[in-house]
């Protein structure tokens, strides 16, 4: 005989605070790990002008938070972007956005992962002169981040907070000493697009699609909303604080690197093995090895955050239907989505060993950083529609301001429209390809799955949660 499903079950309520949420998503966005991968690639395509892009992305960023925020008061679920989309464009459209979110969010921790290893491994090599293989860090990396995240959120954030408050503050003082020690090679020049390695606005919008996925995770408090005090002020905040302190900390530390490493030299800083670890060694001496363990921090909150994120995404699939109900079962003592947790780290390890190994690990971050930053921008796209739409219904009851709940959402999707065609026209060569393969691949899958869902009998997501019917956006508390 067949034993029953699990019973969907609750998340630990009221188990996280607002500076926890922050450094949850300061750390999915891992700004010390952003800077050297993410950013490093940018620079490829924008060079001394990368913090333009920067300073381009957090723009939209911030335009996109302001719509995830004002829906964060409304609803709140473990499904995050889902459920709001779920609630303001129906069931169809929401379930695309899940099954676009479900796999960005999964392929945090393996994209990571990789360049993790590539990182330690050229590190080791380069101090001690022994070449260990990068994929050696991959498992003892991914199974101590699931011991974290088994033993309950309250530890991991815990972990977080640690992490990330050390990372950005060996960074943010390196930074601010190469900028000092430029004396007069500090310029403006930086935020000239003509400066770009590709020259004018297309190596800008080309670098603003890695900037993004730097960024990416900056709304990742967002399912954690079962799990936080007052998640209805608690997310709001949480985004725009997180998203305001990484792109601040971006921007500076893009600039720092234009002027530590040379403005006409970015090209050499884009093909560098660990070009931070040298600005380190250059400016710092000895005192390198401090950047090298805020980044150690950096990578491994990154895979925690990610997993936190992932997990909770996973676990409101299974607990809506769409996933078998033992993804929806929590841990008996620990309230923690344990399933989901084993089956992010199960997958973790075979997509970041797995492409790695047969791409190489330079290449498997560029393929999976496009297919994340696709999926990133789209569900960006139609979370600001879901904004726009839920505000403009019924307005004057809902206290609709036509500037925050319209025009910044518009003017976000306007914006994130110009890096989504440089990702795609022209057209890269392989293996660059790749990424947009498999997000046209996933983006139609996803798609059809939506059409032709039955919905019948499932559960709303974001009924399922506790203490969820809307409240007054016009509250002056809040």
């Amino acid at each position: 005989m067949a034993q029953p499903a699990p019973p969907a079950q609750s998340l630990n309520s009221n188990s996280i605070g607002l500076v926890p949420g922050v450094f949850q998503a300061l750390t999915h966005m891992g700004p010390a790990a952003g800077v050297a991968s993410s950013l490093l690639v940018a620079v490829a395509f924008a060079g001394p002008a990368t913090p333009l892009a920067v300073l381009l992305a957090l723009i939209v960023i911030l335009l996109v938070g302001v719509a995830i925020g004002s829906l964060a008061r409304v609803f709140s679920s473990a499904g995050g972007l889902a459920d709001y989309v779920e609630q303001c464009l129906g069931k169809r459209a929401g379930a695309f956005v899940g099954w676009l979110y479900a796999p960005l969010e999964l392929l945090i921790a393996p994209i990571v992962l990789v360049f993790f290893g590539q990182f330690l491994s050229g590190t080791i090599n380069a101090a001690a002169g022994v070449d260990i293989p990068w994929w050696v860090f991959v498992i003892p990396a991914a199974l101590l981040v699931c011991l974290l995240n088994i033993r309950g959120v309250q530890q991991s954030t815990a972990t977080g907070v640690v992490m990330g408050a050390a990372e950005i503050g060996t960074f943010l003082v390196l930074a601010v000493w190469m900028i000092v020690a430029g004396g007069h090679h500090n310029t403006l020049a930086v935020f000239n697009p003509a400066n770009a390695l590709e020259p004018g606005w297309t190596g800008v919008f080309k670098a603003v699609v890695f900037s993004i996925l730097a960024f990416q995770g900056f709304e990742t408090a967002a399912p954690l909303a079962e799990e936080v005090k007052d998640p209805r002020r608690t997310i709001p905040r949480t985004i725009m604080y997180s998203a305001v302190a990484c792109g601040a900390f971006y921007v500076l530390c893009s600039y720092a690197s234009v002027i530590g490493w040379g403005f006409d030299d970015m090209a050499n800083f884009a093909t560098a093995d660990s070009p931070w670890i040298d600005l380190a060694h250059k400016f710092w001496g000895p005192a390198w090895v401090l950047v090298l363990l805020a980044l150690f921090n950096s990578f491994l909150g990154n895979i925690n955050a990610g997993t936190i994120a992932a997990s909770r995404i996973v676990f409101a699939f299974g607990r809506m239907g769409r996933l078998p109900a033992r993804f929806g079962s929590t841990h008996p003592t620990h309230a923690t989505p344990t399933f989901a947790i084993y089956f992010q780290t199960g997958v973790s390890i075979i997509v970041a060993l797995g492409l790695g190994l047969i791409l190489g690990p330079v290449t498997t971050f560029s393929v999976l950083g496009a297919l994340i930053t696709v999926f990133a921008i789209i569900i960006y796209i139609m979370t600001c529609l879901a904004c726009i739409k839920y505000h403009l219904t019924d307005r004057a009851e809902r206290g609709t301001n036509i500037v925050l709940h319209v025009v910044f959402p518009g003017l976000a999707i306007a914006i994130l429209l110009a890096p989504l065609y440089f990702q795609f026209i022209p057209w890269p060569e392989y293996p660059g390809n790749l990424g947009n393969i498999a997000a046209i691949v996933v983006i139609g899958c996803a798609a059809a799955a939506a059409l032709l869902a039955n919905f019948r009998g499932e559960p709303a997501s974001v009924l399922a949660a506790p203490d969820l019917s809307p409240i007054d956006i016009t509250d002056e508390k809040g």
